[in-house]
């Protein structure tokens, strides 16, 4: 299988496994632990000016464009016979360490993850381990449910 083809399988995979993020999301904020999630706070942090409709709407379609771009990213670094929960919960947990004591306190739109509030940041973590098993679990169906003749 070409890069390209590993690419939109991985973006694929990267779609569900940020569905799954996102309801891991809603449970915190239903739950108190984040009073807003994580896009809605970037996006309102860059663009402070937009209404809020079309903050939430951004907030959805960067998400869902960050989630997918990571599992295009994913599914071209790991060899696909690599690609399953476990190293997707990895990719998931340095994606989380990247953001989290990265480039989103760097910028300035969150605290780093250990001087942020616990809940907070232990939901945000979570979620990101899902997204990464959810990842690994998705890119390992897509690569099962392909043509038996096609090579990886």
């Amino acid at each position: 299988m070409g890069l390209l083809q590993r690419a939109i399988r991985g973006a694929a995979a990267g779609a569900a496994a940020t569905a799954a993020m996102t309801t891991v999301f809603g449970a915190a904020g239903a739950s108190g632990l984040i009073h807003r999630q994580p896009p809605e706070k970037i996006v309102r942090t860059l663009f402070p000016s937009l209404p809020t409709t079309g903050r939430e709407a951004l907030a959805l379609a960067s998400h869902f464009g960050y989630g997918m771009s990571g599992g295009a990213l994913y599914a071209c670094l790991v060899p696909p016979h690599f690609q399953d929960p476990g190293t997707g919960t990895v990719f998931g947990a340095m994606v989380w360490l990247a953001g989290y004591e990265g480039w989103l306190p760097a910028i300035g739109i969150l605290p780093p993850a250990h001087k942020d509030r616990p809940g907070r940041a232990a939901s945000v973590y979570v979620a990101h381990l899902v997204y990464g098993w959810t990842l690994g679990w998705a890119a390992r169906r897509l690569r099962e449910t392909r043509k038996p003749d096609a090579e990886e």
